[in-house]
């Protein structure tokens, strides 16, 4: 791109893009989508692309300023539905830009196998888990391996692949496995300790926090502060953890009602599906060099009715969709803290947002 038309570019968007939220796109010569993107104020944020010469930006910045010809932006009545209709527009049409949000591979799921001995395994996505005991998903290999080391290492399940074990087992000879393959539990206990890992990974961290306080506190009392640290740390993980599933259950499976300081607009959610506000998108508009026959349908005014259709209905079965979803609010009640309140319609509950960002 030219110096020239990279003026016409920042000099149309100063005249028409509103210094409100809302989400923007930016397409090639060919009409083809770029990236999109979302700012709590378009104007500012569409110009800066085109402020500074693309050969000096980071190298993935500069492609997309050097392959922008136009731009298209719609207008939102808060930032919360930008952040939602950011994440449709980008799952609909894939911008070969949008490479973070388009990870949605990388989510790993824990799964507790059905067997006399249950063992908890990182698994990937199936479209299709059928009767399997699978959580998740979570948001990449890293954080799952995480939550199955807590497990492992707190309650002692399983995390070999054989449904028992014919060697000589190394995680039961150092103290890292329960061993009930080897038969060092009695009848019951392993069963009691899946149970425990089962609640934990639906939200319901009680009595593995029980345990892991109780383990903190005996370290503590005899000195061994390396030890405690370490159990603090995963007591505050599990917190977290807690607090996120707690409100991803009832928020996907249930009505969840938030009411926000911030823009004075009270959400309503049945299932993951935006109930209300019904109107999303405000205004949009789009650059004069534009072509509108080469957007393949992706025309601003009938991309952005189609996306916010997609906002008032529940996400399909694919579990990576709703999670993101859910993420998205989960976050933004979080960022607002005492500025939102969050209410669960069917269980008669609510979660000030101050108590999630104490978690976050």
């Amino acid at each position: 791109m030219r110096d020239n038309d990279r003026g016409k570019l920042a000099a149309e968007i100063r005249e028409t893009a509103p210094r409100a939220p809302g989400v923007y796109a930016f397409f090639d010569a060919s009409g083809r989508l770029l990236y999109v993107g979302k700012s709590v104020k378009l104007r500012q944020r569409m110009g800066s692309y085109f402020q500074h010469d693309p050969v000096a930006a980071e190298p993935h910045l500069g492609r997309l300023v050097t392959s922008t010809r136009s731009f298209a932006w719609w207008q939102t009545r808060s930032v919360l539905l930008a952040l939602l209709l950011e994440d449709v527009l980008i799952k609909e049409h894939l911008p070969p830009f949008n490479t973070r949000q388009r990870e949605t591979p990388e989510n790993r799921y824990l799964e507790l196998t059905d067997d006399d001995f249950p063992t908890c395994l990182i698994v990937g996505h199936d479209p299709d888990f059928g009767t399997r005991d699978v959580f998740g998903p979570y948001r990449d290999k890293y954080f799952a391996a995480a939550l199955q080391g807590i497990l492992h290492e707190t309650l002692g399940i399983r995390t070999c692949s054989e449904r028992e074990p014919i060697k000589r087992c190394l995680e039961h000879d150092i103290g890292r496995c329960a061993g009930p393959c080897r038969g060092a539990l009695v009848p019951g206990e392993y069963q009691k300790r899946v149970a425990m890992a089962r609640d934990f990974l639906r939200g319901n961290a009680g009595l593995l926090l029980d345990r892991l306080v109780g383990a903190r506190d005996r370290a503590a009392a005899s000195k061994r502060y390396e030890e405690a640290a370490r159990l603090r740390d995963a007591i505050d993980a599990c917190r977290r953890f807690e607090a996120h599933e707690r409100f991803a259950r009832r928020f996907t499976e249930g009505v969840c009602e938030v009411e926000s300081a911030e823009d004075g607009i009270d959400y309503r959610f049945a299932r993951g599906a935006l109930v209300a506000p019904r109107v999303v998108v405000v205004a949009h508009g789009q650059s004069k060099q534009q072509i509108a026959s080469s957007l393949a349908g992706l025309r601003p005014e009938s991309a952005g009715r189609r996306a916010v259709s997609i906002l008032h209905q529940p996400p399909s079965s694919d579990r990576r969709l709703l999670a993101d979803r859910t993420r998205i609010v989960c976050n933004w009640v979080r960022r607002l803290g005492d500025g939102c309140d969050v209410r669960f319609v069917d269980v008669e509950d609510s979660i000030p947002g101050s108590d999630l960002a104490r978690l976050g």
